[in-house]
């Protein structure tokens, strides 16, 4: 899908005609319009670059939700002391 654009006038304050022979013109300086893609190449780099960003981010994140429900060992508290008190 491509969206038109002035390259002369504000974009604020566009208006979009079209001629009668199919041609889409400004409603304000009456020159053809410029067709401009939704996804520009700019776009697809700054994806590119936040993502590599925030992955690492996601990544630890996710290790860190799977160490909580990984079973911790019990410790026996009560036999480390009595281990303790026949080494004295």
């Amino acid at each position: 899908m491509n969206k038109y654009h002035c390259p002369y006038c504000s974009p604020r304050y566009q208006i979009h005609k079209e001629r009668s022979d199919g041609v889409m013109v400004c409603g304000q300086c009456g020159d053809p319009l410029v067709k401009i893609s939704i996804v520009r190449p700019i776009q697809i780099v700054a994806l590119i670059v936040a993502s590599a960003f925030i992955a690492p981010l996601i990544m630890t994140t996710f290790a860190y939700i799977q160490d909580l429900k990984r079973p911790q060992l019990k410790r026996n508290i009560q036999t480390m002391t009595t281990l303790q008190k026949d080494m004295v």
